[in-house]
């Protein structure tokens, strides 16, 4: 019997789309036509504009000159009604010595393209008198208005030429093409099985075109059809004749996929790890950019102000911030990258850290984070020389003195350091003002999702955990002691480099 299915109602003509795909892609190239055609004929009418200044000076200034010298109120007035009248001259101001102004105005004046002075001076016996000044300004009404025509004219014989193409490309498609594609979807839905003799033929000249490829694939995959229908019925008996033999390759495969199921759930275990540690880095993306796209708001919007007036040195100021911003961001999303893309077996090459140069870096990322809390910041003025990965390292020292700002006390103090341990290993600590953690609190600190506080919305509870990550690849360990005397201490250990210590370039900020 025949095999069909319901047909699919047609929605969205193919025509239509391809119509419509097209008449977008011309109109765009419409729009940069006519853009590009209206600044020609901006720059030509800029340049005809221009030259009228140089028309001035040569036709009118010597005539000017003489009727100023010999003060003939007439000749003046004739000379500057002359000017006045000249293309895209929108007004004319004359000063005499006497600082006496006669002026000239075009009637549609309104908008000022660009203007000019012009020192007027009699020439006697070789020697110049200056008599005064001419200002001559240029409108720009005219040319603007001229721009739109050009403009307008441009772009109706575009949409007229292109709505007319699009005209009789829609009928030339549907035409020569559409139909054809509903004979051949109408010839695959009633496709029977049982009768696959019958092949498909369009009503057509063959042109050996796209739609005559179309139609051979569709008979040849009819034929194919048939084969395997036939090849079904070979494999159908031979699965009758050695059920035996099948029952036992089924019992040898259910082995074998047992063996590959304990192995996916394998790599699915390592996946779910890693995608725990991807979805770790990108909350901590997002919570380690937070303060810098603060401030890149923050300097955006004041430079996009209208009612506030920056001088040059704060515009200067402002600019060099959102691109030390800008920079520092790039560096935290490119290390995050490359922890991320990292992976227990590999290596990481270590290296000397100069440590206060990285407690430095992640003071100014905080910077504004530390003033809004009054936090002060005590660094130590020495710092021993450890081996590590500089911007993972940055990353923890961010994390812990973000953590001691917002958890310390209010406000906070905080105070940063590093001992020397007897087995070549390097402690740098951070110290806060703040509540101990409890017991329950500390079992669970370097996990993810851990807050200090349940309380605090800021963060996500994400830092701690990456922190422990950075510093087991750098072979080191973390930690947390609650102090007798009130307060936390966070500490971080890494291997000790050959070098000596390094000075201190951050001193204390507060």
């Amino acid at each position: 019997m025949p095999y069909s299915l319901p047909s699919q109602p047609l929605r969205h003509h193919l025509a239509t789309r391809v119509v419509i795909t097209m008449v977008l892609a011309a109109l765009l190239l419409s729009v940069l036509l006519t853009a590009a055609l209206s600044y020609s004929v901006y720059r030509y009418e800029i340049a005809t504009a221009q030259q009228q200044f140089d028309n001035i000076e040569k036709s009118y200034l010597p005539s000017l000159a003489a009727g100023l010298w010999e003060v003939d109120i007439h000749r003046i007035n004739t000379l500057l009604d002359g000017i006045t009248r000249l293309e895209h001259v929108g007004a004319v101001s004359l000063t005499d010595e006497l600082q006496q102004q006669l002026s000239r105005q075009h009637p549609q004046f309104s908008d000022a393209l660009m203007s000019k002075h012009y020192p007027v001076h009699y020439q006697i016996d070789g020697e110049q008198h200056p008599v005064g000044t001419l200002q001559v300004e240029l409108m720009a009404d005219g040319i603007q208005q001229h721009l739109w025509q050009q403009s307008r004219n441009i772009a109706l014989v575009t949409v007229s030429a292109l709505l007319l193409s699009a005209v009789l490309m829609l009928l030339i498609f549907r035409f020569a093409v559409s139909r054809h594609l509903r004979a051949m979807a109408q010839f695959a839905s009633h496709l029977d099985l049982n009768r696959l003799e019958q092949p498909l033929q369009l009503q057509r000249p063959a042109r050996q075109d796209e739609l005559d490829q179309v139609v051979d694939a569709i008979n040849r995959l009819q034929q194919r059809i048939k084969h395997e229908l036939a090849r079904r019925n070979e494999i159908e008996l031979q699965l009758n004749n050695n059920t035996a033999q099948l029952e036992q390759q089924v019992a040898l495969r259910t082995t074998d996929l047992q063996l590959k199921n304990s192995l996916l759930q394998q790599q699915s275990a390592e996946l779910a790890k890693q995608n725990e540690e991807l979805d770790a880095y990108a909350h901590t993306v997002a919570h380690d950019l937070k303060h810098p796209l603060t401030s890149l708001t923050g300097m955006s919007r004041l430079l996009n102000a209208t009612f506030i007036e920056l001088s040059e040195e704060q515009k200067h100021a402002a600019l060099t911030t959102i691109d030390h911003t800008s920079r520092k961001m790039n560096d935290i999303i490119n290390a995050l990258l490359l922890l991320a893309s990292m992976r227990e077996q590999q290596n990481v090459a270590l290296q000397p850290l100069d440590m206060a140069l990285l407690v430095n870096n992640a003071q100014q990322r905080l910077d504004d984070f530390a003033r809004q809390h009054q936090a002060t910041i005590e660094v130590a003025a020495n710092w021993p020389t450890a081996s590590g990965y500089p911007q993972w390292v940055e990353e923890v020292w961010v994390n812990y003195l973000s953590n001691a700002i917002k958890y310390g006390g209010r406000p906070p103090v905080i105070q940063l350091g590093a001992d020397i341990a007897p087995d070549a290993m390097v402690i740098f600590w951070i110290r806060d003002n703040g509540r101990a953690l409890s017991a329950q609190q500390q079992a669970g600190l370097f996990s993810t999702f851990q807050r200090f506080s349940p309380q605090s919305a800021d963060g996500h509870g994400l830092g701690l955990s990456i922190v422990k990550r950075i510093i087991t690849r750098l072979s080191g360990e973390v930690g947390y002691r609650a102090l007798e005397d009130g307060g936390s201490l966070f500490w971080f250990s890494l291997p000790q480099a050959s070098a000596t210590a390094l000075p201190d370039q951050s001193g204390k900020s507060t």
